[in-house]
């Protein structure tokens, strides 16, 4: 799935590995059981994501798009029913 909204595109952002793909994604599992608000996009620092290690790129891009493709397929199944 295409995002309609894009990270910078002149900042390198490293694949992530399993491992943490996995503490990621569990991490993320737990925290939406104790929350069921809406899905809202994902503000970002530019600068700041400069800053950031590859590893921390890797993550935060890795969170970012999962949140991202989250918060637009709530819209578009919004959209569908009004």
């Amino acid at each position: 799935m295409e995002l309609q909204q894009k990270l910078p595109a002149d900042i390198f952002f490293p694949e992530i590995d399993e491992a943490t793909k996995q503490f990621i994604d569990a991490t993320r599992a737990q925290s939406r059981a104790l929350a069921s608000a809406e899905p809202h996009p994902m503000t970002f620092n530019v600068e700041a994501i400069r800053r950031l290690t590859p590893e921390a790129r890797a993550a935060f891009r890795y969170i970012w798009e999962r949140e991202q493709q989250r918060y637009e397929e709530f819209q578009r199944r919004k959209m569908m029913v009004n």
